[in-house]
C-alpha cells in the first residue's frame, strides 16, 4: 500500500480524474478544494465505496488567502498522513491582455497558478523530504502570443520553477510537469469548440482525460525522469 497523494483542485475536471486514477493505483488521498465542498465530499464517498482500503482526507484551503503550508503539512504528518506525491493541479484561467488596467487580475492569477505551487513545493520538501511533485502547466506556456496574458505568465513561471525544483530537490524528490492542450473545453464551451481549434494543431484531434492520467502514471513509473514537461497536446506546442 502506498502513502498519500495530495491533489490540489481535486473536486472537478483534471484534478478529479487524477485523484481517481491515483486511488486505483493504491494511493491514499488528500483531496484539496476551495469552494467545491459538495463535489469534494461526493468524490470522497465515491472513491471510498469503490476502493475499500483507500483512505481519503478532505483539505479545504482558499489559495487567495495567506496559508502556512508548512504547518498544514506538519498537522497532516501528526495524523499519520504521510504525503509522498504532490500534484499541483488547481488553477485559474481568465482571459486578459495589455488593455486591462491595474494589477488585481495579475496578482490573482500569479497567486493561484504560481505562488501556491511554489509554496506547497517548498513546504512538501521541508516536511516530508522525499517523493514526487507533478505540476500542471499548459501547452500555451510555450507561446508568446496570447489572449490570457496573466494566466500564461503564471504558467511560464511554473514551468521554469519545475525545472529549478528538479535540480534543487534532487535526488530525494523528482519534479516534473504536464502541459495539457485541447483536453477539456473551458466553462461555457462544448466539444465543438475544441474540435474547431484542433484544425490548427498537427494531430488535428482533441485529447482526453485518459491521456492525462497515462502521463501521470508514466512520471510515477519512470524513476530516472525529472525536470521534464510532458506536452499532452497533439503537437500544439510545436506550432
Amino acid at each position: 500500500m502506498k502513502n498519500y497523494a495530495l491533489v490540489t483542485g481535486s473536486a472537478d475536471r483534471i484534478g478529479k480524474a487524477v485523484a481517481v486514477h491515483l486511488a486505483n493505483q493504491g494511493y491514499h488521498l488528500v483531496l484539496h478544494y476551495n469552494s467545491s465542498k459538495e463535489k469534494a465530499e461526493k468524490l470522497k464517498n465515491e472513491i471510498e465505496s469503490i476502493y475499500e482500503n483507500i483512505k481519503v482526507e478532505l483539505l479545504q484551503i482558499n489559495f487567495l488567502k495567506e496559508n502556512d503550508f508548512n504547518q498544514i503539512f506538519k498537522d497532516l504528518k501528526k495524523k499519520k498522513v504521510i504525503v509522498d506525491l504532490l500534484v499541483n493541479c488547481a488553477s485559474d484561467f481568465i482571459p486578459s491582455n495589455f488593455e486591462e488596467e491595474g494589477s488585481e487580475l495579475f496578482e490573482k492569477e500569479m497567486t493561484i497558478n504560481f505562488k501556491n505551487p511554489y509554496l506547497l513545493t517548498k513546504a512538501f520538501a521541508s516536511v516530508f523530504g522525499k517523493g514526487n511533485i507533478i505540476n500542471f502547466i499548459d501547452t500555451k506556456a510555450t507561446k508568446n502570443s496570447t489572449v490570457h496574458l496573466d494566466y500564461i505568465l503564471s504558467k511560464k513561471l511554473l514551468s521554469d520553477f519545475t525545472k529549478i525544483s528538479a535540480v534543487e530537490l534532487a535526488p530525494h524528490i523528482r519534479v516534473n510537469g504536464i502541459a495539457p492542450g485541447l483536453i477539456l473545453p473551458p466553462e461555457g464551451k462544448d466539444e465543438s469548440y475544441l474540435l474547431n481549434l484542433a484544425k490548427n494543431i498537427p494531430l488535428k484531434s482533441i485529447g482526453s482525460l485518459d491521456e492525462i492520467v497515462k502521463a501521470v502514471q508514466f512520471i510515477l513509473d519512470s524513476t530516472f525522469f525529472t525536470g521534464q514537461i510532458l506536452y499532452i497536446d497533439g503537437g500544439e506546442h510545436l506550432v
